[in-house]
């Protein structure tokens, strides 16, 4: 619907001599994210099980769910690595 109105007022001709007016696009305010967790602030998540179709509750602090990540992309890193076998 929106399309076809973009459309039809960009098909239209401009009367000449008439001024343009270009309407100011609506703001809109940017999205609030969620409060970052303290460090120290236990953070449960639902992680999948290897080998079944059920996921399991997995709790951890947000210090420790960093650490995690942080480990898991330092072992991506080096599988990535282009290091010849001497």
């Amino acid at each position: 619907m929106f399309a076809a109105v973009l459309l039809a007022a960009a098909a239209a001709p401009a009367q000449a001599g008439a001024p343009t007016t270009v309407e100011p696009a609506v703001a809109t305010a940017p999205a609030r994210s969620p409060p970052k967790p303290r460090a120290d602030e236990m953070v449960c998540k639902r992680e999948p099980v290897l080998g079944s179709r059920m996921k399991e509750r997995v709790c951890l602090t947000q210090a420790d769910w960093e650490q995690r990540r942080a480990d898991a992309r330092a072992d991506i890193e080096k599988a990535q690595t282009n290091n010849p076998i001497k």
